[in-house]
């Protein structure tokens, strides 16, 4: 199930496709998609087939910012049930937070976070799929998505402080300044839309707290559907990036006692500590590829000590964390 979405995620697929000249149920069919499918809540797509066929899409129509012209076409209506916590909650901030609570269980590979500083909040974007195509297509819808959300709650001309992506730039510097409003930067350690702070506190026109109810409710009850040891493995990769993941706070997350935690992955074959090592083998051969540093890349992955790192790639990789970034790295191009 974690490699599920609904058929909303395609939801007006088939008119861009062919305002731009090209036949979607050709390529529907061609990545067995069923035409019938897309934009229908109830019916569930495979996430990977659906972010394969948005970049393969803008390949066929040499159209690079494909994902973020079908992320503005469709807006937050894509987002089925979550898109009702961005139409009804108090404030900005409440609605952002809803999304980041909720958007993992519409779809599970997604991580979404928002954190606030002195004077900016921060939403960040991940996709916790080690091995997924297009990637970098998938994550500018997903910022595109974000956008449109940010502007039906704060009028169509809200354009945010900064907008980072991970990747290397795709699509010419004007059309991300079009899209977002501001210059992108690329080859960060984040995919995130910087705001200012005093925005969050913003209201929301038409706050219903009844529908809000209702949404939280259902969203609520849908759960994960996961298995407990994909569920631990997103948390791991989630609280990695804010030094959490450890064996406690990932049993907090769970509600469950760490012993107990520890016992039901036995009864799966495995451990806690054999899934984060499985997790950060995987996130280093990642972030090899566009982090040149390695005491960087060992931060990120929470080792306390870079020397720990340095056995873990020997024992991984049979190089050095310097060897790996030297095969790996790729120079981001100057947008």
């Amino acid at each position: 199930m974690a490699d599920l979405i609904s058929g909303t995620v395609l939801l007006n697929y088939p008119a861009l496709v062919r305002e731009l000249g090209g036949d979607p149920d050709r390529l529907l069919t061609a990545h067995n998609i069923a035409p019938a499918a897309v934009g229908v809540a109830d019916r569930l797509l495979r996430y990977t087939a659906v972010a394969t066929l948005v970049g393969e899409t803008a390949a066929d129509l040499n159209c690079p910012d494909f994902g973020m012209r079908l992320a503005r076409k469709q807006g937050v209506q894509s987002l089925g049930p979550v898109a009702v916590l961005i139409r009804h909650a108090e404030t900005v901030g409440d609605a952002i937070e809803g999304v980041s609570r909720y958007l993992y269980h519409c779809a599970p590979p997604d991580i979404a976070a928002l954190r606030r500083g002195r004077s900016t909040a921060v939403f960040t974007l991940e996709i916790a799929l080690r091995q997924m195509a297009y990637r970098d297509h998938w994550i500018e819808k997903g910022l595109m998505l974000t956008m449109e959300a940010f502007r039906l709650m704060l009028g169509p001309d809200f354009a945010p402080l900064r907008v980072t992506m991970q990747h290397r730039a795709i699509s010419p510097p004007t059309a991300y300044r079009q899209f977002f409003g501001s210059p992108v930067e690329f080859g960060c350690e984040l995919n995130s839309i910087h705001v200012p702070l005093a925005v969050l506190s913003k209201p929301i026109p038409g706050h219903d707290p009844t529908i809000l109810a209702m949404a939280e409710n259902y969203l609520s009850q849908i759960g994960s559907a996961l298995p407990l040891v994909e569920h631990v493995r997103e948390l791991i990769h989630r609280m990695l990036k804010i030094n959490q993941a450890n064996l406690v706070d990932v049993a907090r997350a769970l509600i469950v006692h760490p012993r107990i935690l520890q016992r039901r992955l036995s009864e799966y074959g495995t451990s806690f500590e054999a899934i984060l090592d499985e997790v950060r083998r995987e996130m280093a051969w990642q972030l090899s590829e566009r982090i040149p540093r390695a005491s960087q890349i060992a931060n990120m992955l929470g080792y306390s000590e870079q020397s720990g790192y340095s056995r873990a790639c020997r024992r991984w990789y049979g190089q050095t964390p310097r060897q790996l970034i030297a095969s790996r790295y790729k120079r981001p191009l100057s947008a």
